[in-house]
C-alpha cells in the first residue's frame, strides 16, 4: 500500500464493510460494519507503518517491485511513479508521513457518511 492508494481504499473498504453489514443485519446482532471497517483500518495503518519504518518483517510486500521500488518507505512514498528521497527522510518528510497515517481514521469515517448517504440518497 502506498500514501496515494491507502485513503481510497479505506473509504472503499468502509463502504463495503458496512454493505456487509447490511446483506447481514437479519442474522446476527453484532455490529459487523463497524467490526470490519476497523479491522481493515488496522490493517493499513499496521502495513503501512511499518512499510514506512522498513521493518524487516515486510520486506516481502516490496521486494515483488524491485528494482523501481528499493525498501518499504520508497514504496510508500514514492510508489515507484516518483524520485522523491526515500532514504534520508528526517525531518518534514517523517513529518507529513506520521500525518498522513494519523489522519487514515478519517478516510475510514468519510466512507461510513458515504455509505450512509448513499443509503438515504
Amino acid at each position: 500500500m502506498t500514501f496515494l492508494i491507502d485513503p481510497f481504499l479505506l473509504v472503499t473498504f468502509a463502504v463495503i464493510s458496512y454493505a456487509i453489514d447490511r446483506r447481514v443485519q437479519s442474522r446476527t446482532a453484532l455490529p459487523v460494519g463497524k467490526i470490519l471497517a476497523l479491522f481493515s483500518l488496522s490493517v493499513i495503518i499496521f502495513t503501512s507503518t511499518t512499510l514506512y519504518l522498513n521493518m524487516p518483517f515486510m520486506d516481502w510486500f516490496w521486494t515483488p517491485f524491485y528494482p523501481a521500488i528499493t525498501s518499504g518507505r520508497d514504496l510508500m512514498i514514492n510508489s515507484g511513479i516518483f524520485a522523491f528521497e526515500s532514504s534520508n527522510t528526517a525531518g518534514l518528510t517523517d513529518l507529513l508521513a506520521a500525518l498522513q497515517i494519523m489522519i487514515y481514521p478519517l478516510w475510514t469515517y468519510l466512507g461510513v457518511r458515504l455509505y450512509s448517504w448513499q443509503e438515504r440518497g
